[in-house]
């Protein structure tokens, strides 16, 4: 069975550097208020000689480490969720790739039975529609359009009665593996090979399902952000008496660093929402697509992807 030709996106960030300007539309609105807190601080303290605005630097300074390790300790567990997802779907590639191999050298295909070798052929389709029905079940989009072109409107319409569209897709691609065992196309060895790749299709579905359905505990995020926001309003108290007029600046910037040490590990810590700081599922789905299609012999030619602005979509 031939597959349709679907042009790439990749939603993934392609730069080396991160630009600023991403962070600050989250951030602009709580420095300009930190910023005018900042300001009002300095005039009162060095022109109308509000003197008890002053606190100690040194306690301040040890609640800024007890912070910066709780903060690092959120982002650690939020890029651990990211890079476990990352793993699982370069795991997914790998099972792809080893299921549609073994389809197609595995299977002894009669010549004279050309059901045997659209058989064949479509197990490999039914692995391409797993892995876009996972990405789009993972990112609570529509699959149907995707599925329709992949599999034909008629078996597409067959997996709408279904809640879980990629265990369907599994089960529909064990029972073909059996269809094939009934034929005479595989033998037990074989077919267990298969059988168990199968079942890490299934794992990998569910770790995913695990992140997805699973957010980091709210303490997590939560608290990092009340604390920074209440060390932010301290940090100009514990340097205007050193700072003076000075202090404004100093005091932005570390407030800075701390937003957007708390937004980074925000925008990472839920891998499959279909942001630029995601896991790029449909860079990945594409690509197991394409190389697929390479396996059943087809050569399907590419429009150029360019990047906007660092980002491929």
């Amino acid at each position: 069975m031939a597959l349709p030709h679907v042009d790439v996106a990749f939603p993934m960030i392609t730069r080396d550097t991160f630009p600023l300007r991403r962070i600050w539309p989250k951030t602009y609105k709580r420095l300009l208020v930190l910023l005018a807190f900042d300001c009002a601080v300095a005039v009162l303290y060095t022109f109308f000689g509000w003197q008890w605005l002053s606190i100690e630097a040194l306690p301040l300074a040890q609640l800024g480490s007890a912070l910066t390790i709780f903060l690092a300790f959120r982002a650690n567990a939020a890029y651990g969720r990211w890079w476990e997802a990352r793993q699982l779907w370069g795991s997914l590639v790998n099972t792809s790739r080893a299921i549609a191999r073994q389809a197609l050298t595995a299977l002894d295909v009669n010549p004279a039975d050309p059901r045997q070798a659209a058989l064949r052929d479509d197990i490999v389709v039914h692995q391409v529609a797993f892995v876009h029905a996972l990405r789009c079940h993972l990112r609570r989009q529509n699959p149907f359009p995707e599925l329709a072109g992949l599999l034909g409107q008629a078996r597409a319409d067959e997996l709408r009665g279904y809640v879980n569209i990629p265990n369907a897709l599994t089960l529909r691609l064990g029972e073909q593996l059996q269809q094939a065992r009934d034929w005479g196309m595989l033998d037990s060895l074989r077919w267990s090979s298969l059988d168990a790749n199968l079942t890490t299709l299934a794992n990998i579905q569910g770790a995913c399902e695990r992140i997805k359905n699973t957010p980091l505990p709210r303490q997590f995020s939560s608290l990092p952000r009340t604390l920074v926001n209440m060390y932010c309003w301290l940090v100009p108290l514990g340097l205007i008496a050193g700072m003076g007029l000075a202090m404004p600046i100093a005091s932005v910037l570390i407030s800075f660093t701390l937003i957007a040490i708390d937004s980074a590990s925000s925008a990472i810590e839920d891998p499959f929402e279909n942001t630029v700081h995601d896991t790029p599922m449909t860079a990945l789905s594409r690509g197991i697509e394409l190389t697929l299609r390479e396996m059943l012999g087809q050569r399907v030619p590419l429009r150029e992807v360019r990047a906007i602005d660092g980002f491929i979509y």
